[in-house]
């Protein structure tokens, strides 16, 4: 394997990692408020974060709903079933597991 083909797969095994890390993140909110969801301010969201969110909402394990708070506009996410079904599964952590 050449250093770029090792570096091409660092680069997938962390993508893979923040999304499911993102995706724990907002089941746990959900469990843990109820439902209300995860709330994270647009501007200041990470642009692979944004990506990594869009991903999952491709996926349908997460819902995005826009709203206006005090700090201005955010994106709401909460899991789907979809995705709580994912996560307890113990999905997400092996190779292919996001396909």
């Amino acid at each position: 394997m050449t250093h770029h083909e090792e570096n091409e797969k660092m680069i997938y095994r962390d993508r893979q990692m923040k999304r499911y890390q993102l995706l724990k993140e907002i089941y746990n909110t959900y469990f843990e408020t109820n439902g209300k969801g995860k709330q994270v301010l647009i501007d200041s969201t990470d642009p692979q974060d944004a990506l990594a969110y869009k991903y999952l909402e491709d996926l349908e394990f997460i819902g995005c709903e826009q709203i206006i708070n005090v700090e201005g506009s955010a994106n709401k996410y909460t899991i789907t079933a979809k995705g709580i079904n994912f996560i307890e599964e113990g999905r997400g952590k092996r190779r292919g597991d996001f396909q």
